[in-house]
C-alpha cells in the first residue's frame, strides 16, 4: 500500500509540472495571437486611411485637371465654330449659285423652240438633266466634306489635349499608390498552426484586397480608356458621314429622275405630247424606291447603334 502511494505521488509530481508548462505555453500563445491580431487590425486601419486619403487627393487633382483641360477644349470648340460658320457660308454660297445654274440648265432643256418629246429626245434630255444634277450633288458633297474634315481635325486636336490629361492623371494616381496591388495582411501561424478565426481572417483579406483593386481601378478607369473611347467615337463619326452620303447619293439619283418626270408631266399638260400614264407609273415606282432606301439606311443606323452600345461597354470595362 505504501509502495502504491509513493508511485502515485511520483506520478502526480511529474504530471503537474507538465500541465503547468502546457498552461503557461497556451497562455503565451494566446497572448502572441492577441498581439498579432491587434497588429493586423492596426495595419488594416492604416491601409484604409491611406487609400481614403489617396483617393480624396486624386479626385481633387482630377477635378482641377479636368476643369483646366475643359477650358482649353472649349477654346478649340469656339475656334472651330467660328471657322465652321465661315466654311458653311462659303459652301452655301457656292451651292446656291450652282442650284440656280442647275435650274436654268434643266429648264432650258424644255424651253428649246420646236423641241419634240420623242423617245430619243427624251432620253437625251434625261441624260443631260442627270449630268447637271450630278454636278450639283458633287458640289454639295464637297462642301459637306470640307466641314466634316474640319470637325474631325478639331476632335483630334481635342483628343490630344484630353490624352495628355489622362496621362497626367494616371501618373498622379500611381504616385499616390492607387495603381499598385496591395498585399493581404495575413495571420501567421503560432504553435500548431492557424486557428479557425485566423483562417477566416485570411479568407476575408484575400477578398478585401481584390475589392480594393476593383475600387481603385474604377477611380482611375476613365483615364485609362479615355483615348481608346475617343478614337472609337471619331471612327464612328467617319463611318456615319460616309453612310449619310451613301444614302444621299442613292436618294439623289432617284430625285433627279423624279424632277425630270415632273417637268415632263408639266410639259405634257400643255401639248399632250407625253404619255402621262407611263410617267405617273414611273413616279410611283420612284417614290417606292425612295422609301425603301430610307428604310434600308434606317435599319443600318439602328443596327450600328445597338452594336456600338455593346462596343462602348467593352471599352469601358477595365
Amino acid at each position: 500500500m505504501l509502495k502504491l502511494t509513493c508511485v502515485s505521488m511520483i506520478t502526480l509530481a511529474l504530471v503537474f509540472p507538465l500541465n503547468e508548462a502546457a498552461a503557461a505555453e497556451s497562455k503565451e500563445l494566446r497572448k502572441q495571437r492577441q498581439e498579432a491580431q491587434k497588429e493586423r487590425q492596426e495595419k488594416k486601419k492604416q491601409r484604409a486611411a491611406e487609400i481614403a486619403e489617396a483617393t480624396k487627393s486624386f479626385q481633387e487633382f482630377a477635378r482641377n485637371l479636368k476643369a483646366e483641360t475643359q477650358e482649353k477644349v472649349k477654346e478649340l470648340d469656339v475656334e472651330f465654330e467660328l471657322k465652321r460658320v465661315e466654311l458653311k457660308a462659303d459652301g452655301s454660297a457656292k451651292v446656291a449659285v450652282a442650284e440656280a445654274e442647275y435650274q436654268k440648265k434643266v429648264t432650258s432643256l424644255f424651253m428649246k423652240p420646236g423641241v419634240q418629246f420623242d423617245a430619243e429626245t427624251t432620253k437625251k434630255m434625261q441624260a443631260d438633266g442627270k449630268a447637271y444634277a450630278d454636278e450639283l450633288f458633287a458640289l454639295q458633297k464637297e462642301s459637306a466634306e470640307v466641314l466634316h474634315k474640319e470637325m474631325i481635325s478639331n476632335e483630334k486636336r481635342k483628343n490630344e489635349l484630353l490624352t495628355q490629361m489622362d496621362q497626367l492623371a494616371l501618373e498622379k494616381a500611381a504616385s499616390l499608390g492607387l495603381m499598385k496591388e496591395y498585399d493581404p495582411i495575413l495571420a501567421t501561424p503560432f504553435g500548431d498552426g492557424l486557428t479557425k478565426q485566423e483562417e477566416q481572417w485570411n479568407d476575408r483579406e484575400y477578398k478585401e484586397v481584390a475589392k480594393i483593386k476593383e475600387r481603385n481601378q474604377y477611380t482611375v478607369s476613365e483615364f485609362e480608356y479615355g483615348a481608346t473611347l475617343r478614337a472609337w467615337e471619331i471612327k464612328n463619326r467617319e463611318e456615319d458621314f460616309e453612310l449619310i452620303w451613301q444614302e444621299k447619293a442613292e436618294d439623289h439619283a432617284l430625285g433627279a429622275e423624279q424632277m425630270f418626270y415632273n417637268l415632263l408631266l408639266m410639259q405634257s399638260g400643255q401639248d399632250g405630247a407625253v404619255a402621262q400614264q407611263e410617267f405617273l407609273s414611273r413616279l410611283a415606282e420612284l417614290n417606292k424606291e425612295k422609301q425603301l432606301i430610307k428604310i434600308k439606311y434606317k435599319k443600318i443606323s439602328d443596327q450600328n447603334r445597338i452594336k456600338r452600345r455593346e462596343e462602348k461597354k467593352k471599352i469601358q470595362v477595365r
